[in-house]
């Protein structure tokens, strides 16, 4: 009869292995339940300004990197 409890971190280690299968698993259910429930242009709508909030977001958070990739490419 096998142990129930044969290692308590089982469970962190299949998401340690299967990180980002999983998170894109849930990315595409998610998309599919945007797309089912309000239509297609509505969620190309809502990844773009997604897009442009990480943008933004990465352009506060690495302000410097930004100005040097700037300097670099100019």
């Amino acid at each position: 009869m096998p142990n129930e409890n044969q290692d308590p971190n089982q469970f962190i280690n299949f998401i340690k292995e299967y990180k980002w299968r999983i998170v894109g698993f849930i990315a595409m259910l998610i998309l599919a339940v945007l797309f089912l429930s309000i239509g297609f242009w509505k969620t190309v709508l809502i990844l773009v300004l997604c897009l442009i909030g990480i943008g933004l977001g990465y352009i506060k958070d690495c302000t410097q990197q930004f100005l040097n990739f700037l300097n670099r490419i100019s």
